[in-house]
């Protein structure tokens, strides 16, 4: 029986073609697959999810700068979901999308044909559902165009923070009385447990540590000569996941554990709804200077630490737009109001990690100068969980990218921040016995 990877529909081929008052894409397939087309604004974007393909167009080509176009993005968006994204240089009309069958020597082929529109026709078509295959709305989803990944796509959360934390701190209620089994498989009686014998209260859980591989699927984070920043943050956040589970002391679990997408605001409201301890967001940065390399710990900021800590919150903020996200309903929680809310105590428990990260990094990795860096990351906001923005390295620096594509270096890397969450909760338990 053929994998699922295997009886996947593919994209073989991608053309562009350009008309003075027409622009289409095509895409050649090697199945029919279901579709929705839609469009989103700020910037404006057309956005085509079809159920789940594999992209092989040759050399991973993509189709850049050209008539209506000005670029193409893919990849998955969620589990059972791919996601085009087609980057405008204008207000456009779609004026048709559809699947043509094939045809002779044509493949099965998806057509979307673009014209030129103006600004208040594009708006206002806004968000609605363009284009659809028979039944793709249902088969994929009724939800509206910026629906979050589902249970499939992202780890399943639990209730609301407050029911989390609660957990943490319950004691299950004494046993009065235990069943006992006859011998002989006869019936089985109630004997009443005497007070003295009572159960003692369970320990306290272990510590909860949410790691966050930066970026992954559609959005494929900064590019190297040889990797994507996606593959290395992931690599990544599994090997500390061992290492932190090698010893004892914690309970580690990842926003995602494979190649999707997941938006900015549900990785930070994982970490909340699961009442986690501490959230680490891994990444690797990019630089105009191949010459930059070196690591560096952020932590949430409403005023930036420098103007390059500045521009990379901004880079990093846009994640959600990159991947085709409606954040109209959103934007005051991407561009900081969440902020205002953010816990003194957090901040500075968050600040005293990223100290401790920094100077026990030292060992592992090469650190920037002034390593420990803040400005307004949207990931980092969870006003009441400890958290930090880890830049491993700069992968547009031969040397960086070479040690952060290398599992030796990884698991160097792993044990030193592992060695720090260590002395971070030492402290933190000892601050809270005084």
């Amino acid at each position: 029986m053929a994998s699922r990877a295997e009886a996947r529909p593919a994209v073989t081929e991608a053309k562009l073609g350009v008309q003075p008052d027409l622009t289409r894409v095509e895409l050649s397939l090697s199945a029919t697959a279901q579709y929705r087309v839609f469009t989103l604004a700020d910037p404006d974007r057309v956005v085509i999810d079809f159920a789940e393909l594999a992209w092989k167009v040759p050399d991973g080509r993509k189709l850049q700068g050209r008539g209506l176009v000005a670029g193409l993005r893919y990849g998955l968006y969620k589990a059972g979901t791919s996601r085009i994204v087609l980057d405008l240089t204008a207000p456009a009309t779609v004026a048709d999308a559809r699947i043509m069958p094939a045809d002779g020597t044509q493949p099965i082929r998806f057509s979307i044909d673009l014209r030129p529109s103006d600004e208040g026709s594009y708006r206002a078509s806004v968000q609605a559902v363009l284009f659809a295959s028979d039944g793709a709305a249902t088969a994929m989803s009724a939800a509206a165009p910026d629906a979050k990944p589902d249970d499939a796509a992202a780890p399943a959360t639990g209730g609301s923070s407050a029911k989390a934390k609660l957990a943490k701190n319950q004691v299950p209620a004494a046993k009065t009385a235990t069943a006992k089994t006859a011998d002989k498989g006869g019936p089985a009686t109630l004997v009443a447990t005497p007070p003295a014998k009572a159960a003692a209260a369970a320990p306290p859980p272990k510590p909860l540590i949410i790691i966050d591989p930066g970026h992954g699927g559609i959005d494929p984070g900064a590019l190297g000569s040889h990797t994507m920043e996606k593959n290395i943050t992931l690599a990544m956040a599994k090997q500390l996941q061992q290492t932190l589970l090698a010893t004892g002391r914690f309970r580690v679990e990842l926003t995602r554990d494979k190649d999707v997408f997941i938006p900015l605001r549900d990785r930070y409201k994982i970490a909340r709804d699961k009442g986690a301890d501490l959230f680490i967001s891994l990444h690797a940065d990019s630089n105009p200077s191949t010459l930059a390399r070196g690591a560096s710990v952020y932590t949430l900021s409403d005023k930036a630490s420098d103007a390059e800590a500045e521009a990379l919150a901004a880079k990093e903020n846009k994640s959600d737009v990159i991947a085709g996200v409606d954040l109209s309903q959103e934007s005051q929680t991407v561009t900081g109001i969440l902020i205002d809310l953010a816990q003194r105590e957090t901040t500075n428990l968050s600040s005293r990690f990223a100290s401790i990260l920094v100077n026990d990094l030292r060992n592992d990795t090469t650190m920037l100068e002034n390593s420990h860096r803040s400005a307004g990351f949207a990931v980092l906001k969870a006003p009441d969980v400890p958290s930090v923005l880890l830049e491993m390295g700069y992968i547009s620096n031969d040397d960086d990218e070479r040690l952060l594509t290398d599992p030796k270096h990884q698991k160097s890397v792993s044990e030193g921040i592992a060695h720090a969450i260590e002395d971070y909760f030492d402290w933190r338990d000892m601050i809270r016995r005084t």
